[in-house]
């Protein structure tokens, strides 16, 4: 089959297909699933792009982790593609190629615009660049499952926080770091990774880790967004707001109440007549916001989270800086003990 593939992309994607092989083989028994090559002429008229067919050349299908997450068989992508569709789940040109749980993975039609040749769709529409190619996903999504799963096929010891049950934080950088072991171009998992250095403080680290994502996926509404945070922790207000607003302009078209939220934070970061500006635009698209604040902050203080009410009723007033109910909750908090309110 003539893949016309750039040679050194051909390459990096055979080297994937190879080391999804040794893992495949080195795996518990049972743990994963793989179906056969594909017909060659099925997958000719499949019309998958060159970079995503090499992998049903090699596999019609893959289950991984007990079917934790699957890549469809060639002959149930159509089906799972209208599926999605009719749910209106999909942009145009969109191809579902797997899920993991009620998530999606799907081949866009630009590839280019997304950031990645394999996006991940989530329950709710919610688009995020996932894998550099379809080999690449596989290839990390075992990579993952021996980070889970021992020699024996069962959860490792200490992944699961005992009071939560979820993953602990070590176990999730991990998970990370995993999947950008096999995929340095994955641009979600190092989305995610510089989201957990910035909440742990690691500031430098999560701006490195930031950079590679926006080289990768340039319009990423929350790669932006996660370095407008990184940002405002280092009392860098001017570029803050210049990433708040990149972010609200990337979100627009997909969730203008969200891109109003990040114009609020904008708005924090911003002074003068320009703050005005910005505040003007989020009351105009947004104008339930102060009052979602005020429910917010006394939702925050009736669980003694006194830092993040603060942090609530600010965002408030920098949109609604006349608000009366924010006004009396930053007087309420301004008296509580050890707790710093802005003057």
């Amino acid at each position: 089959m003539d893949l016309q593939l750039d040679p050194q992309e051909a390459a990096r994607i055979q080297l994937a297909l190879d080391k999804l092989e040794d893992r495949l083989m080195m795996a518990p028994p049972g743990l994963h699933g793989v179906g056969e090559p594909a017909d060659p002429e099925a997958l000719r008229n499949a019309g998958l792009p060159a970079t995503a067919a090499m992998l049903w050349a090699r596999y019609d299908g893959l289950e991984v982790g007990a079917e934790t997450a699957r890549i469809l068989p060639l002959a149930a992508l159509e089906d799972a593609t209208a599926e999605a569709e009719a749910e209106g789940l999909l942009r145009p040109g969109d191809r579902v190629i797997g899920e993991h749980g009620r998530d999606l993975y799907v081949l866009p039609a630009d590839p280019y615009e997304e950031g990645a040749d394999v996006v991940l769709v989530e329950e709710g529409g919610e688009r995020l660049p996932e894998a550099s190619t379809a080999a690449h996903l596989a290839l990390g999504l075992v990579g993952e499952a021996a980070v889970l799963f021992d020699d024996d096929g069962e959860f490792r010891d200490e992944l699961f926080d005992e009071d939560t049950g979820e993953l602990t934080e070590a176990a999730q950088r991990r998970l990370l770091r995993r999947r950008l072991d096999m995929d340095p171009d994955a641009p979600r998992a190092r989305l995610r990774l510089a989201q957990r250095l910035r909440e742990a403080g690691e500031l430098r680290a999560a701006v490195s880790e930031l950079r590679q994502v926006l080289r990768r996926a340039p319009e990423l509404p929350w790669a932006h967004e996660a370095l407008a945070r990184v940002h405002e922790q280092q009392d860098e207000a001017e570029e803050a707001r210049r990433e708040y607003l990149i972010a609200a302009e990337g979100m627009e078209p997909v969730d203008p109440a969200l891109a109003a939220y990040f114009r609020a934070r904008a708005a924090r970061c911003a002074e003068g007549d320009e703050r005005a500006a910005i505040a003007a635009k989020v009351r105009e698209a947004r104008p339930e916001l102060p009052r979602e604040q005020v429910e917010a902050a006394r939702a925050l203080i009736e669980r003694g989270a006194l830092a993040a009410a603060i942090e609530v009723v600010e965002l408030g007033l920098a949109v609604s800086p006349g608000q009366v109910e924010l006004l009396a909750l930053r007087q309420q908090l301004a008296a509580a003990d050890d707790v710093g309110v802005p003057s």
